[in-house]
């Protein structure tokens, strides 16, 4: 990697940090070039906009989210540990890629509201790709017997990012003391199963009337 891959790098990790904290609003170029020791017109040089900006620290972040969220499910048995696993750890995310904060794409969503531009694409881009995500590991976990033959995988997938979301606003807006285990709660009524403990037998449910 070279220098300006890495000075870039710098930018976007802290970037993502700030995002985290504040939002995408919060991603002034001044203060972000404070940060990361350069002058605005250097960090102006790599991005040419602040839309620029915004739109590649959602790809970082997504980065980010890929390897801590999704990745490791594919060293968990198929099926339902894997759709436990993947939300299990979107519910930690981002402090387990080492940030404080919340979810940068919630944050996101509210920032962009309805207006249109690329921020706004990319951003409904990623969470298309991720809700796509969700609906394939429900349905592997339909094959495999862990959710009645009947669950739509689209249904789940919804349910399960209001479900998110819900979170989002409880721990990051209301500081809900209990939002974590009313989240774990929901979890288990949106996949049929009993309110927590957590991460389950995935045993295959009974196909019998």
């Amino acid at each position: 990697m070279g220098k300006g891959a890495d000075t870039r790098a710098t930018i976007l990790t802290a970037a993502v940090e700030t995002a985290c904290r504040h939002g995408l609003d919060g991603l002034n170029l001044q203060p972000l070039a404070d940060r990361v020791g350069m002058t605005k017109s250097g960090l102006f040089a790599h991005f040419g906009s602040t839309e620029a900006l915004k739109v590649a620290t959602l790809d970082r972040a997504a980065e980010l989210f890929q390897a801590r969220v999704v990745a490791p499910a594919k060293l968990e048995p198929a099926g339902l540990p894997r759709l436990e696993g993947v939300f299990g750890r979107w519910l930690e995310w981002p402090a387990n890629a080492g940030f404080q904060g919340y979810c940068p794409f919630f944050a996101a969503a509210v920032d962009c509201g309805d207006v249109d531009g690329p921020v706004r694409e990319r951003l409904a881009l990623l969470f298309r790709d991720f809700r796509q995500v969700i609906e394939q590991l429900s349905a592997s976990a339909v094959r495999h017997g862990h959710l009645p033959p009947a669950s739509d995988p689209a249904q789940i997938a919804h349910e399960l990012v209001a479900l998110r979301y819900a979170h989002h606003w409880a721990d990051g807006f209301m500081h809900d003391p209990a939002g974590h285990e009313r989240t774990r709660a929901g979890f288990a009524r949106v996949t049929g199963g009993p309110p927590p403990g957590w991460r389950r037998s995935a045993a295959p449910i009974s196909r019998r009337p």
